[in-house]
C-alpha cells in the first residue's frame, strides 16, 4: 500500500537501520550516500558525487553498481524482495516506461519511497520555459488516484493556456509542487489512458464540457484559417450549419 509523506527523503535515508539493503533506482545524477546499491542506464564514472543526497556515509562500492537500462523490459538482476528499502526519486516523470519499473520496484524491495514532480508543478507555466508548463522534458504527469499511481501522458495540449486552467504562480520550491509517496509491500499504479481529444481536454480542465466547448476547443487548435475553423465549429455544433453543409457536399 502508498501513503503520501510529508518526510523528506535524506532524513528517511539517514533514518534507516544500519542492517537494511537499499537500492537507488535511477540514482547517477543524485544519488543517496546511504544506498547500497545504484542502477542506472549510466555508467559508474557518470555519478555525480557533488549531488550527492543524504549526510551518512557513502555506502556504495564500484562492484554494487549496476549499469542497467530500467525500462528494458528485462528484470532487474536483482532476487525477488532483496532489498528492505529502495528509492526512486525525480526518475518516473523521465522515463518511457514507468509502468515497467513500478513493478520491478516492488518486485525487488520490500518497501520504498517515490518522489516526482506534482500535477500542479506538471500544470505550472513558466517554470522552465516562458509560456510552456512545468518541465519540457518530463514525458507524465502523475498523480494518486483512488488510491493508486496514476500516469498520464504529458499531451502537448498541457501548454494551451485554454485547455490547462491551472492559474498559480508557485516556486518550484513550494511543497505542493511535489508528490512523495512512501510505500510498503506494494502499490496499485496504472497508465491513464486518454483515448479521444474530449478525455484530453476534460482531464487537463479537470471538469466536463459540453461538444459545443469541446468543438470550441478544436476551433482554437485548428492550423486551418479563421474562417475554416469556424466553420468547422459550426458545422458540428450546429443542425442548421450541419444541413447546409451536408447538401453542399452532394
Amino acid at each position: 500500500m502508498l501513503k503520501i509523506s510529508t518526510s523528506n527523503s535524506e532524513i528517511i535515508a539517514d533514518n534507516l537501520p544500519a542492517e537494511y539493503k537499499v537500492l537507488d533506482v535511477g540514482g547517477s545524477s543524485a544519488p543517496f550516500q546511504r544506498a547500497d546499491f545504484i542502477i542506472d542506464v549510466l555508467p559508474y564514472s557518470k555519478i555525480q558525487w557533488s549531488q550527492k543526497r543524504g549526510a551518512s556515509d557513502r555506502r556504495l562500492i564500484e562492484k554494487n553498481y549496476v549499469q542497467h537500462d530500467i525500462c528494458s523490459r528485462e528484470p532487474w538482476p536483482f532476487d525477488d524482495k532483496q532489498f528492505d528499502y529502495v528509492f526512486c526519486s525525480h526518475v518516473l516523470e523521465d522515463i518511457r516506461d514507468p509502468i515497467w519499473v513500478c513493478s520491478e520496484l516492488i518486485r525487488v524491495s520490500k518497501a520504498g519511497y517515490i518522489e516526482i514532480p506534482s500535477k500542479l508543478f506538471e500544470t505550472t507555466f513558466g517554470l522552465e520555459a516562458k509560456g510552456l508548463a512545468g518541465a519540457t522534458h518530463h514525458r507524465w504527469v502523475i498523480d494518486v488516484h483512488n488510491q493508486k499511481l496514476r500516469f498520464t501522458f504529458k499531451f502537448f495540449h498541457i501548454h494551451y493556456p485554454f485547455i490547462n486552467n491551472n492559474r498559480q504562480h508557485l516556486n518550484q520550491d513550494n511543497n505542493a509542487m511535489l508528490l512523495r509517496i512512501e510505500w510498503e509491500n506494494d502499490f496499485e499504479y496504472f497508465e491513464n489512458w486518454l483515448l479521444s481529444g474530449k478525455d484530453i481536454f476534460e482531464y487537463f480542465l479537470d471538469k466536463p464540457i459540453s461538444e459545443n466547448e469541446k468543438w470550441n476547443i478544436y476551433r482554437k487548435l485548428s492550423p486551418k484559417n479563421y474562417f475554416s475553423a469556424w466553420l468547422r465549429y459550426l458545422k458540428n455544433t450546429s443542425e442548421i450549419f450541419n444541413k447546409i453543409y451536408l447538401r453542399i457536399k452532394r
